[in-house]
């Protein structure tokens, strides 16, 4: 019994990681996000199932476009605000991505902010992925909280 127990709590929590978050699950080009899908999706409903509050996207537009390196200023001081160090920024394909490590509840986490401009039009779509271990996290949409500060600095 004395061997069974750590044996049995080392296969329990050593596995640790029930989700891993990887910068090479994301894309570095916003060419990669259906922005045509998700703006239909998003006017059929403002509040779309996949921007819930357990999920981990958020999308939405705006019909004014700020100049482009004041947009990316934007999202950074809003990754930045949720402790997100930038690790990769690319305006040329419309992607900023920011990491950052061991938060209550969660061992690190990945969010990236794609962008496309056409005509008068803005859209923006953030996704996030985290990893965390068994225990499963907060339920809360990280990625809606950076939206909702990118939106609010493009309302300034």
């Amino acid at each position: 019994m004395k061997t069974i127990l750590p044996a049995l709590l080392a296969v329990l929590l050593l596995p640790g990681c029930l989700g891993t978050a990887k910068l090479s699950d994301f894309s570095q080009t916003a060419a990669s996000v259906d922005f045509e899908k998700l703006s239909k999706e998003f006017k059929l409903a403002e509040t779309p199932f996949w921007t819930a509050s357990t999920s981990n996207e958020y999308y939405f537009e705006k019909e004014t476009i700020p100049a482009e390196e004041l947009l990316v200023d934007f999202i950074k001081a809003s990754l930045a605000v949720y402790h997100y160090n930038i690790t990769v920024i690319n305006p040329a394909e419309k992607c900023i991505i920011g990491q950052r490590g061991m938060m209550a509840n969660e061992w690190a986490s990945i969010t990236a902010v794609y962008y496309k401009t056409e005509g008068n039009r803005l859209q923006v779509y953030i996704k996030t992925k985290i990893t965390q271990d068994f225990t499963g996290g907060w339920k809360e949409n990280r990625a809606m909280k950076v939206g909702k500060l990118i939106e609010q600095k493009l309302q300034q």
